[in-house]
């Protein structure tokens, strides 16, 4: 559960057109964030594998990859968050206060 989900919660409950800018950099944040530890960690384990298979390498590859996929998508939550955050701000709506 994010820190900042009450501050969500108060999005929603005012109807406000950011809450559904959060969810989605929400969403991203955690897609993101995990997919490129996970991804972090079998490259870490195919770059020892490949060693000893030739096939591994590719998959080295298609990992590393798709990190970098991932970190956009880590980017790119944060910046529909920070969306969110001025478009309730400039409303009256402050994130510090919830």
């Amino acid at each position: 559960m994010s820190l900042d989900y009450p501050f969500y919660e108060e999005l929603r409950r005012r109807k406000h057109r950011a809450a559904k800018w959060w969810k989605l950099g929400d969403c991203l944040y955690y897609v993101g964030l995990l997919g490129t530890i996970l991804l972090f960690m079998i490259k870490f384990v195919l770059s020892i594998v490949a060693h000893f298979c030739d096939w591994s390498s590719r998959v080295t590859v298609y990992s590393g990859i798709a990190m970098i996929i991932g970190i956009v998508l880590f980017f790119s939550g944060v910046s529909l968050k920070r969306l969110s955050y001025t478009m309730a701000r400039r409303d009256g709506i402050d994130v510090d206060d919830y």
